[in-house]
């Protein structure tokens, strides 16, 4: 029965009473959207730079990467000082990530906020990352923690430079409610990241859970810091990760299905501009009240 209470707003949120058009404005902020060629990360792209903020597109495919960011300044409804900027970033590929890093520590002196929201689902096992691991952890959990490690610094001074508002610098997780239902029982094997499981579920589910560990393990010495770290869920939205599932369970999904333009804001947008977080607070965020995101289990602990 807890697990069905912790689930349920999650499946169905209440109505999200933020919306782009209530977004303050953003102008001077910098934003990292890994994964923002598609789906939840594109939306939140389109939103921020809407709102004057310059977003870097962290994307393997720099063809789509800019075909986004075409479509997305060519029909803007209204002129943006914002700007969209590609660099080349492949979570699977742990080489792509310093050099990622390096070229955008050229090119800007802060960074407000880290989405880390590419992701992976349902990967072959005959499809590992370059470095031999498990694709869902490799991809989710290991590229991710490297990307925050190495932008750290850039995130302390931003965090510490007295024109930033506090509690304004955060680094944001993607998770799942599958971290509910579907955590292993007794954690995870060590064994497993070059000896995986045959159930691709579980290996989902554990490098959801991995996403869970990290925002927690990273809130204490990020928090001393000035840097928020935060989980949170984006709901049930479906997007190019569905790409690989199994037809009949995305059919049987469809119901609850909601399109990334509804999801971000439930998740995304509100966890990146929202003013009552603090480096007390924080947790898995879903939407389990009216205009809410759910806030619970202290991601200041490791969980």
């Amino acid at each position: 029965m807890e697990t069905v209470k912790r689930i349920w707003p999650q499946i169905f949120p209440a109505k999200p009473t933020l919306t782009a058009a209530s977004l303050p404005p953003q102008p001077g902020r910098v934003v990292i959207i890994t994964g923002a060629t598609s789906g939840l990360g594109l939306e939140l792209a389109r939103i921020l730079y809407a709102a004057g903020a310059t977003v870097y597109l962290g994307a393997r495919n720099e063809a789509k990467a800019k075909d986004v960011i075409h479509t997305i300044t060519t029909t803007a409804t209204t002129p943006s000082p914002g700007q969209l900027i590609y660099l080349p970033l492949d979570l699977a590929d742990l080489r792509t990530i310093q050099p990622f890093v390096s070229a955008f520590l050229a090119s800007t002196p802060r960074l407000d906020l880290l989405f880390n929201n590419a992701g992976v689902a349902c990967i072959p096992l005959s499809q590992p990352t370059a470095q031999g691991l498990e694709p869902h952890v490799g991809t989710n959990c290991a590229g991710p923690y490297l990307l925050t490690r190495l932008l750290t610094p850039i995130l302390t001074t931003t965090a510490q430079d007295p024109a930033t508002p506090p509690n304004s610098v955060r680094v944001i997780w993607t998770s799942s409610m599958v971290v509910d239902f579907l955590a292993p029982t007794g954690g995870v094997p060590p064994s497993e990241l070059t000896t995986p499981n045959q159930d691709l579920t579980h290996n989902y589910a554990v490098s959801k859970v991995g996403n869970w560990f990290l925002a927690a393990r990273m809130a204490k010495p990020l928090g001393e810091k000035g840097v928020i770290s935060i989980t949170q869920n984006p709901g049930n939205i479906y997007t190019p990760i569905y790409d690989l599932a199994p037809r009949l369970s995305v059919w049987m999904s469809k119901p609850i299905f909601y399109t990334p333009q509804e999801g971000v804001r439930w998740g995304a947008v509100w966890d990146s501009i929202w003013e009552m977080a603090s480096r007390s607070e924080g947790g898995f965020a879903g939407c389990d009240e009216e205009g809410g995101n759910g806030g619970g289990g202290g991601v200041g602990e490791v969980v």
